[in-house]
Formats: C-alpha cells, structure tokens, sequence
C-alpha cells in the first residue's frame, strides 16, 4: 500500500467569518429584525381576518384554512408577547443592579 504525501497545505479561507462589528450596528440590525418580525406578526393577522371576511362572505369554502391561518396569528402574537414580556423584565433586571 502506497501513501502519498500532502504537496501544499491549502490556508484557511476567512471569508465566511463576520467581522467585528460596532454596536450601533449591532443595535441597527436588531431594530430591523424586530420591525421584519413585528410586520411577520401584523400580515399574519391580516391574513386571518381576511380569510375569516372571505368565509363569512361565502368566497371559500374551506374553514380549514380559516381555522389554520387563525390559530397561526394567535401564535405569532402569543409569541411576540411573550418576547415583549421577557425584554421588560431584563431591562427592570438590569435597572435594580447597583453599580
């Protein structure tokens, strides 16, 4: 059995590591991604109330989807409550702690 040797080492590509970042635009970033995930939130409710609209009104048929789209944008918001809660609470957390 023949071995055959490494002829170059290839070196390590570091194009896919983030660079260090500054916090205002950690905290741009983070702004944004709340905003998306408020706007995610708002459509799914729209989307529900148009779909429940749409049944009532005879348009569709199916209450499954009425149902599913419903049940989703309880979620969504059940969720984003929840996050809202827990974001309130670091920040009275962090407010109580002596310097």
């Amino acid at each position: 059995m023949e071995i055959n040797t490494i002829s170059q080492v290839s070196p390590i590509q570091t194009s896919g590591v983030a660079k260090t970042q500054t916090p205002a635009q950690v905290t741009k970033e983070f702004g944004s991604f709340l905003s998306d995930a408020i706007n995610q939130v708002n459509q799914a409710q729209v989307e529900s109330a148009m779909l429940g609209d749409m049944f009532a009104a005879g348009k569709i048929d199916s209450i499954d989807q009425v149902m599913v789209a419903g049940v989703k944008a309880t979620n969504m918001l059940q969720m984003t409550l929840q996050v809202r809660n827990k974001v309130i609470e670091s920040y009275q957390e962090i407010m109580r702690m002596s310097i």
